[in-house]
């Protein structure tokens, strides 16, 4: 099948704020888009060379090309080329790279495309294998990088007739698989719909989140698509910024959710170590040690799980925010352009309110978390008091009970060896000393016993009748 002057849009967003590591490549969005170039066209379009990132720093949205390349008011910087239609023949390509800063990030729309006329002639109907030309080593696929946010594909085609209105998913199919020849590459369908009175389809799939591509293919039915295109470029741009925070906050947040869940089992595991009651009593010294351990340890714990919630709460606002964005561009579009834009509203109305559910459901999950940690804190701190108390008492009662049996065998003692010569004992006689020692010891431990006694009726009085 044959489509007339296919485009693509490439529209790439880097995080910038906040990026103050040395050793990430800051200017890995610019590379990326001199390397596509390069591949399709063999050229290298210095784009890191040709832009002012500290221009207007306050301003929300910035051209970022230099002054001095600017020509005719024109911020983007033009390309043209030729690529092998077949073995015999080369075709024309053109396009442009924009780069620009949005608020907190950086964003790059860049443009490859059959002309519509060449030669002040309309170009003619192109297969459409052709577009594999555009995606040489999915070079169209960003590669994964730190501050990298996301991207959009945006596939545009004029169809050739009305015989294409009956095959338009087929033809859909046709580019989708021209763009990613690769069948594990594609991304699976999402849904079809109309937007400016022409076919659109979506790909990419949020229930996949974490390989997560968007592609967008607009088939061109009449000019009134295109006409307003090209009225509501700037907007369509925006839209597609707001688009990807939400979409990264969405996908940051399931890895959040991955590591809430494994601190949570954690949590879960100190919790099953508290011993429960009537086990009290049988903890040894190895045991208390432990559970001073756990006491020092539960606390990073909860760090750490305090700071996976906030983080979770972050994207939440996050998604809240850009979303509230989303719907306000839409609103610039619709008074642009007027007419349905229900296909750029699903997301919006639909999808980001799902994104908002499912992260405060795992919020009310997970704060559960929060409180079992501190009844485990709480119950840790009571048992190792109860234990230590009861250790402390248990060595007074040592001490005072040895303390009155040395005592008292120390007083019986030297009252014995006082009077010792009036025992008229022979064994006494013969070995007085002996004698005394060992009377003594036995003294002593008599005392023992009666200090014992003592300090069990203190402790444990019996009950008045």
């Amino acid at each position: 099948m044959k489509v007339y002057a296919p485009n693509v849009h490439l529209f790439a967003f880097q995080l910038y704020k906040n990026s103050n590591n040395p050793s990430v490549n800051k200017n890995f969005l610019w590379e990326t888009g001199d390397e596509i170039v390069d591949k399709t066209l063999h050229q290298d379009l210095h784009l890191s060379q040709r832009i002012d990132v500290n221009k207007e720093p306050n301003s929300p949205r910035v051209d970022l090309l230099k002054d001095a390349e600017v020509i005719d008011n024109n911020y983007a910087i033009p390309f043209a080329g030729k690529v092998p239609l077949n073995q015999t023949q080369d075709v024309l390509i053109k396009g442009f790279a924009h780069p620009l800063r949005i608020y907190d990030s950086y964003s790059l729309w860049l443009n490859l495309r059959r002309p519509e006329q060449e030669d002040d002639n309309p170009t003619p109907d192109i297969d459409i294998t052709f577009l594999s030309q555009f995606n040489q080593n999915n070079c169209l696929t960003l590669k994964e990088h730190p501050f990298f946010l996301g991207q959009t594909l945006l596939i545009t085609a004029w169809l050739t007739g009305a015989k294409d209105k009956k095959v338009i998913k087929q033809i859909a199919e046709e580019c989708l698989t021209a763009i990613f020849p690769d069948s594990q590459k594609q991304p699976p369908f999402n849904r079809q719909g109309e937007l400016f009175g022409s076919p659109i389809f979506e790909y990419g799939l949020f229930s996949q989140i974490s390989n997560y591509q968007h592609v967008l293919i607009w088939l061109f039915a009449d000019e009134q698509a295109d006409i307003k295109f090209n009225q509501c470029y700037q907007e369509l741009l925006d839209l597609f910024f707001f688009r990807t925070k939400v979409v990264k906050a969405y996908k940051d947040s399931r890895e959040i959710y991955k590591q809430l869940d494994a601190v949570y089992l954690q949590i879960e595991a100190e919790i099953a170590k508290v011993p429960e009651v009537g086990e009290q009593k049988s903890i040894d010294t190895a045991n208390l040690t432990g559970l001073k351990n756990q006491l020092k340890a539960l606390p990073q714990l909860a760090l750490k799980y305090t700071r996976l919630l906030r983080n979770l709460e972050e994207y939440q606002n996050t998604i809240a925010i850009n979303a509230y964005n989303y719907d306000e561009r839409l609103q610039k579009i619709h008074a642009i352009i007027g007419g349905n834009i229900n296909f750029l509203e699903t997301f919006s109305q639909k999808n980001c309110p799902y994104f908002q559910q499912q992260i405060n459901a795992d919020l009310g999950y997970f704060r559960h978390g929060s409180e079992l940690l501190g009844r485990a804190v709480d119950s840790i701190r009571g048992i190792v008091e109860i234990v230590q108390a009861d250790r402390d008492r248990s060595l007074e009662n040592k001490i005072q009970v040895i303390g009155i049996g040395f005592g008292g065998g120390a007083i019986a003692s030297g009252v014995f060896t006082t009077h010792i010569d009036k025992i008229n004992l022979p064994i006494v006689q013969k070995h007085p000393l002996y004698a005394s020692l060992l009377l003594s010891v036995l003294f002593t431990f008599f005392f023992i016993g009666i200090g014992w006694l003592i300090t069990q009726r203190q402790h444990h009085p019996r009950d008045k009748k």
